[in-house]
């Protein structure tokens, strides 16, 4: 049995895993600190044998493996998406690294074993970090939405920037053609995407899902005459899906269809959307609290007079749009809305 050629295919499974990974970790979620975890995982596992390239490489032999014909016929490496490659590298790794454990325990070097053994269980860890930015959720706190018609002549890229500063946890930008190209949507949502990505907050846009898979936003949201969610979910399975519903049956579809969260409102009479239905009430609120366990954001008409309301009501993410973009200082109203929320949290 030739202890080597184990050694040798499994080195070079977790690296190359590694290297997916740190890959996926610097181009993909621009995150400095995994890429350079994995890239330093990744130096140890060949650190490891060092001096034995030449004893492994003579053991390979990749035209007599028996195994190659099989995997060849396989389609489990199948892949949904980059969460799902992300997944299948963190497995390799992982086996592979025990593989290469039990081999070393069993050639009487138990030091290099440990080793790897502690590598293993910094791979475990490491995955659970980095799927953890592919886990599409929904924040606790306000979410805002963009508008410029009611941001009292400010462009929605200072606004966002102020909300941003002020925080806000989740935003939404909302434009409609007819005020604006799509050329300028583009390019102000590539803007405020680097301003919300600087700062750790979820950017949504609404409607574009083209812009948002452009621009590399983490969500879109929809209304209910916009595209099926279910159509959305292939060109975008990774992103965050919510949808606006207004009476438990579009509730139960938009669960049924696969949304992330839902827009639960509008809860009183709204000015900010034009054929917008009429307000649903703290009684829409209430059935979504009882009978489902999906993330909502409760919308329409909220100010800070009523926003105790909501909070008692059982919304742990509120949006409040006027009441924020047309305020003549938005920090300030941020601060006053957040204290609200907050003592509200601790009720």
């Amino acid at each position: 049995m030739n202890q080597n050629r184990l050694l040798d295919a499994n080195i070079n499974r977790s690296a190359e895993g590694l290297r997916v990974l740190e890959d996926i970790a610097r181009f993909s979620l621009d995150n400095q600190k995994l890429s350079s975890a994995i890239r330093s995982l990744r130096h140890r596992v060949r650190d490891l044998f060092k001096g034995r390239e030449h004893t492994l490489l003579s053991a390979r032999d990749s035209v007599a493996d028996v195994g190659q014909m099989t995997s060849q016929q396989s389609t489990g490496d199948q892949r949904r998406g980059l969460k799902d490659t992300a997944l299948s590298n963190f497995k390799r790794v992982q086996e592979a690294a025990r593989s290469i454990e039990e081999i070393l325990k069993t050639n009487g070097e138990y030091h290099a074993g440990k080793s790897v053994e502690e590598l293993r269980f910094s791979v475990y860890e490491l995955e659970a970090e980095l799927i953890s930015f592919f886990n599409r959720g929904l924040p606790v706190g306000i979410y805002g939405i963009l508008g410029e018609k009611f941001s009292l002549g400010r462009s929605n890229i200072d606004v966002a920037r102020q909300m941003v500063e002020a925080g806000v946890s989740v935003l939404q930008y909302r434009e409609k053609l007819k005020d604006k190209s799509i050329k300028t949507i583009y390019e102000e949502c590539l803007t405020i995407r680097q301003i919300t990505r600087d700062a750790g907050v979820p950017f949504i846009i609404n409607d574009y899902v083209d812009i948002a898979l452009m621009v590399e936003a983490d969500g879109v949201h929809q209304g209910q005459d916009d595209m099926p969610i279910k159509a959305l979910r292939k060109i975008a399975p990774d992103m965050l899906i919510g949808c606006s519903t207004h009476s438990p049956e579009q509730a139960r579809q938009a669960i049924e269809d696969g949304a992330d969260y839902l827009g639960v409102g509008p809860i009183f009479t709204t000015q900010t959307k034009e054929d917008v239905c009429a307000a649903v009430g703290l009684e829409y609120l209430e059935y979504v609290v009882k009978n489902h366990d999906i993330p909502f954001v409760a919308i329409g008409g909220i100010k800070r007079n009523n926003l105790p309301q909501i909070m008692a009501g059982g919304a742990k993410t509120v949006c409040l749009v006027t009441e924020i973009i047309g305020a003549e200082d938005i920090g300030k109203r941020m601060k006053e809305i957040l204290e609200i929320f907050n003592s509200g949290e601790k009720i």
